[in-house]
């Protein structure tokens, strides 16, 4: 099955588990919800733990600079490792399923130098240097944290309840969305490297930047419902025990996905004041 037919890479290497496991004897410790809930939240501390760090060391280094926004020298290389190291860790995800339980601990390391980073960055384009460095970002990423946890608290509500269901269509959509935006994020990026400007998305704070930033975080909060199924299916298939980390790697990578859309569209909304 395609990977445009799985929804997400974390499906697609249950599936190519499952075609491996056709016989039940032969299935090892099986996959359980609460040690899928322990591994995402040994993930989510360790992206708190180095985001907090790397947040804090911006903010003192900026502080210090008389509130201009000074990043230290592994910054960008770390957030750009952080980058491609997903596209990396999904493709051995999806191929070697197994070695989630060790790679992914070290990815949500990587994951949280690029969050912190950006917890400082996004606040200082869309707001004034001393509303900033005085406290401002520190508020608007306890925000962002707060609704990141109502809106994970929300998607699992809905699909617990059937509200919000996830079928092929569903699925294939949703997945033909990210990989635009994807391809959206890798050309303009790789345009701005050339001298070639197009329009920003991430950076516009009119109307149509805001609208393109819901955009995002709506299709962030849907890919949700994409984990919760491929929590849901592994367990009930009784898939083996490290599933359990593949399951936690990618809901730890829609959560962080989803808190920087949220504290993009705050720190926009703020300079709209």
């Amino acid at each position: 099955m395609s990977l445009l037919q799985s929804g997400n890479p974390a499906m697609s290497a249950l599936e190519r588990w499952d075609e491996n496991f056709t016989d039940s004897a032969t299935r090892p410790r099986v996959m359980t919800i609460g040690g899928t809930v322990q591994a995402t939240a040994i993930l989510l501390a360790i992206v708190a733990a180095t985001g907090v760090i790397t947040f804090q060391s911006i903010m003192k280094a900026s502080v210090a600079a008389g509130n201009q926004l000074v990043l230290p020298g592994w910054a960008w290389p770390g957030m750009i490792l952080a980058f491609i190291s997903f596209l990396v860790v999904g493709l051995v995800i999806y191929r070697k399923p197994k070695a989630a339980p060790i790679i992914a601990p070290i990815h949500a390391a990587i994951q949280g130098v690029w969050a912190g980073a950006l917890s400082a960055i996004i606040p200082a384009q869309f707001l004034n240097s001393m509303e900033v460095f005085s406290g401002g970002a520190t508020t608007l990423v306890a925000q962002a944290v707060l609704a990141t946890v109502g809106i994970c608290a929300a998607m699992l509500t809905g699909y617990a309840t059937g509200i919000l269901r996830v079928g092929p269509f569903f699925q294939k959509v949703i997945i033909t969305l990210g990989i635009g935006l994807l391809f959206y994020i890798v050309a303009l990026f790789l345009l701005q490297m050339l001298g070639v400007g197009i329009w920003n998305g991430f950076r516009d704070t009119g109307p149509i930047g805001i609208i393109f930033t819901v955009f995002c975080l709506g299709l962030a909060s849907l890919y949700l419902l994409l984990d919760f199924k491929f929590i849901e299916t592994g367990v009930k298939e009784g898939a083996p025990k490290y599933m359990e980390w593949v399951g936690a790697w990618g809901l730890m990578v829609t959560l962080v996905w989803v808190y920087i859309e949220v504290l993009r569209l705050l720190a926009k909304l703020k300079s709209s004041d």
